[in-house]
């Protein structure tokens, strides 16, 4: 469930498919479905490895183009599809 700034339910996601690989096998397909940036597997290499060892320096570790990386696809289970607008 993913809610509102207030805390109230916005929607319901459907994990469809869960992959985990290294980062630097991250796809083209899966850089465009994710949406961020323009869309480029090159814009979210580069986003993401920003993130990453931004995010990993905090912790006092390092970042590798072979750490693994979990990949979530998902489908928009409630409200139904036709009802967003």
């Amino acid at each position: 469930m993913v809610v509102d700034g207030r805390g109230d339910p916005a929607c319901v996601l459907r994990t469809t498919q869960v992959e985990v690989k290294p980062f630097s096998q991250v796809d083209a397909a899966f850089a465009w479905d994710e949406g961020e940036g323009d869309r480029s597997l090159e814009s979210w290499l580069t986003g993401h490895r920003d993130y990453f060892s931004r995010d990993l320096a905090r912790r006092g570790l390092g970042f590798s183009d072979d750490m693994l990386v979990v990949l979530e696809r998902f489908e928009l289970a409630w409200p139904a599809p036709a009802q967003v607008r």
